[in-house]
């Protein structure tokens, strides 16, 4: 095979590992054998080498794939409530009360599992526990079963990307065996701990050594990521280079003592790099900068000239070998594709005449680009961009490189030799620090939400600008006309729509009209965080959305009043409705009307205000759209009680769709009731395999009897309404259909 062939081998092995997110199903052990055999023959006759890279993709998802599914089938077959033995695997980060990591189990029920075999799980503990300890706990384990809606965190990519197979909670006052081991790496951590206690940028210094960021608050996490300097502080492809860049003149310098040894820049590079991931204990970013540091070496070493997106393509093909399903891990395209944007910008960025002065007009020239470049990277995977990443970037990318990097590789050589005696160096990186903290001060509300029709607008001119040189005038004009139709004649031809978000335990409903939107609960909160924040906010933003129209709570339990604050605070909304007496809200009782967009709100429950409302007190709302009429009742967690009462006006309650009383359970959904209401389609929103049984399934019989046809957040995702003026259209974003193997894998548990 010659070296294109090569090429293009790989690129189909990345194709085809790719293409596994799609699969229904995974193929069992004895594919393997028929794939062995294929390119075993391809082989011998030479025929099609370049279909190898296929056989070997599928090849390596199916051995990691029926791995991953055994070490699952070893966990759940012991049952739900087991014994583990295992290792922890990474850091405990606070949640709420509780603390969260990942665990390798060895053992179940005190039965030994083979090396390959060893499951990783997301263990939630009482107690922080420090990497590299071996515990025994009694655990309850649980499937991995995360939110689905159009955009927002996927914890179940997310969970096979890092290879972890369930979730377990620790037994309450269950027996506990812990065995902290002194490691080499806890044991230097634990000294640099101790030599930069109190200072005042600990949490960045943390997360510069060695890739500790649980210290870093949810306002620093803001600032970094409005200046769009966050990347500066998670070890990665920049930091590690840096690595290399210092170990190789380290190198160069003890070469000059010893000029026969030619060989030692590339062994210090090489040392210097692997220390540096060690120390952020091989996050998957750090193996994959390492993997194209060893590359790059590798061929400077042996004099060889390969093109970058030669040596790129085999730093990922390396990675799939090893990890196939880490591409389904944001931090994946992130790092690939901000290298991508690099090398495009470093092609059609030139430098005619080498000066000073043309290489900091070429540097900034650089900067600007790449920064035009990332903007669609930037929009997609955190919806929106920063304003000032551009100036920022420009500044701070040479003062980390020549200045901050350097000063806590310094710090960390002489504090291995001996921390007392050195630990005052750490102040000056504390010292070099201060022009970060300066920085982000300036950085508030620099950052810009962009809707998914502005970043599709971004990316097409940042292509016709790349291409501009290949393309015809005409070919120009019809790209921009296209766009021009696509956002000013949209492909959205409903009249509105109406969209139950999944969240979990709890309901948000999220009407959209005309550009306009109104949300009908938000859904719950924890400490630090809320469902608001994780799922409200990036489908509004996603849609174009910095404002709501209007905010209506049913009642102020948590799971559907816990976003409150943050969506008073960040979209303002105009109006708010709330059956319990809140400053600014206006009622929302009996015999309330208003109109939005011309659909009329009608509220036909509770009789009045109260100081605290509860779930009987719950806002019952029907939504009617004197267009089409299609009617939509809101019934948030409304009982029994309430219900016959309202049973005594049913021509208040008949609707096309309802929104399932307290989230199915049997103290609510009275069989008249349901009658009265005369629903084509019911709706609950809950989670998936919670602890309160919910939907009941007398509660989903009783829909379904009359024909209504039923369906749920928890096995169906966000469930979406499409309202045209003679029809309307439902859509899941979890098909019954099709959904690929690794989501069937996570979500069910031992069959």
């Amino acid at each position: 095979m010659t070296l294109s062939e090569k090429s293009l081998a790989l690129a189909l092995f990345v194709a085809s590992v790719f293409s596994s997110a799609w699969w229904p199903m995974m193929p069992s052990w004895h594919w393997l054998l028929l794939g062995i055999f294929a390119v075993g023959s391809i082989i011998k006759l030479r025929l099609g080498l370049m279909c190898i890279g296929v056989i070997w993709g599928c090849m390596v998802v199916i051995a990691h794939g029926n791995v991953m599914e055994q070490q699952k089938q070893a966990l759940f077959k012991a049952g739900v409530n087991i014994t583990i033995n295992g290792k922890v695997d990474s850091p405990f980060t606070q949640i709420s009360h509780e603390y969260e990591g990942i665990v390798v189990v060895s053992h179940v029920n005190s039965q030994s599992l083979l090396p390959f075999f060893k499951p990783k799980v997301r263990l939630i503990t009482s107690i922080p526990l420090g990497v590299n300890s071996e515990i025994k706990a009694e655990v309850e384990l649980k499937t991995i079963t995360g939110l689905k809606n159009e955009v927002g965190f996927d914890s179940e990519n997310f969970s096979l990307s890092q290879g972890i197979v369930a979730r377990a909670t620790s037994i309450k006052d269950s027996r506990w065996i812990v065995r902290s081991k002194s490691a080499l790496r806890q044991t230097l951590i634990a000294r640099i701990n101790a030599s930069i206690s109190g200072l005042y940028n600990e949490p960045l210094i943390r997360a510069l050594s060695y890739s500790d960021r649980s210290l870093l608050t949810p306002d620093l996490w803001k600032s970094l990521r409005d200046s769009g300097l966050i990347h500066l502080v998670s070890i990665s492809g920049l930091h590690i280079g840096m690595a290399l860049s210092f170990g190789c003149f380290l190198g160069f310098l003890f070469r000059l003592a010893v000029p026969w040894a030619n060989h030692l820049p590339y062994i210090f590079g090489l040392v210097f790099a692997v220390a540096y991931s060690w120390l952020a204990d091989f996050s998957l970013p750090t193996v994959r900068a390492l993997s194209v540091c060893a590359i790059y070496l590798f061929l400077k070493y042996h004099k060889l000239h390969w093109p970058s997106w030669r040596i790129l393509l085999l730093a990922v093909s390396g990675q799939l070998l090893v990890e196939p399903f880490s591409f389904l891990g944001s931090s994946f395209w992130l790092s690939y594709l901000s290298v991508v944007a690099v090398l495009v910008v470093v092609n059609i960025v030139w430098m005619n005449q080498y000066s000073w002065l043309n290489f900091l007009k070429h540097i900034i020239a650089v900067q600007l680009a790449l920064s035009l470049f990332i903007l669609p990277i930037s929009g997609y995977f955190f919806s929106g961009f920063s304003a000032v990443s551009p100036l920022f970037n420009l500044i701070f990318i040479p003062w980390f490189s020549l200045v901050v990097v350097p000063m806590i590789f310094i710090a960390l050589l002489f504090t291995c030799l001996t921390a007392d005696v050195f630990s005052w160096i750490w102040v000056f990186v504390d010292w070099v620090l201060w022009p970060l903290n300066w920085a982000l001060g300036l950085a508030e509300e620099t950052w810009f939400a962009v809707s998914d029709d502005s970043l599709i607008l971004i990316t097409l001119i940042l292509f016709c600008s790349f291409w501009l040189r290949f393309l015809t005038v005409n070919s120009i004009l019809l790209i921009i006309g296209i766009a021009t139709l696509y956002l000013v004649f949209p492909f959205k031809q409903y009249y509105w729509r109406v969209d139950v978000l999944d969240v979990g335990h709890g309901l948000s409903v999220l009407f959209e009209k005309d550009g306009k939107a109104l949300l009908y609960d938000t859904g719950k909160s924890w400490s630090g965080g809320s469902i608001a924040e994780r799922v409200i906010s990036p489908i509004l933003h996603s849609k174009g959305h910095s404002q709501i129209d209007a905010l209506i709570l049913s009642h102020l339990d948590d799971d559907h009043a816990g976003g409150r604050r943050f969506l008073e605070e960040n979209f303002e909304p105009n109006d708010k409705f709330s059956s319990q007496l809140l400053p600014d809200y206006l009622p929302c009782i009996e015999g309330e009307v208003w109109y939005w967009q011309g659909l009329k709100f009608e509220a036909i429950w509770p009789p009045k205000l109260v100081k605290r409302a509860f779930n009987p007190h719950s806002c019952v709302i029907r939504v009617v759209d004197p267009v089409s009429n299609f009617r939509i009742l809101l019934t948030g967690d409304i009982e029994a009680i309430s219900e016959w009462i309202l049973i005594r006006r049913p021509e208040l309650l008949d609707s096309d769709m309802v929104i399932v009383p307290h989230h199915g359970s049997k103290s609510s959904s009275n069989p008249k009731f349901i009658e009265a209401i005369n629903p084509q389609i019911a709706i609950a929103s809950l989670a998936k395999n919670n602890r309160w049984g919910m939907p009941s399934p007398l509660v989903q019989q009783a829909y379904t009897s009359l024909g209504t046809s039923w369906f749920d957040t928890g096995e169906s995702g966000q469930v979406s309404i499409y309202v045209w003026r003679d029809f309307w259209r439902l859509k899941t974003q979890r098909n019954k259909m099709f959904e690929p193997w690794y989501r069937q894998m996570l979500r069910k548990g031992v069959e």
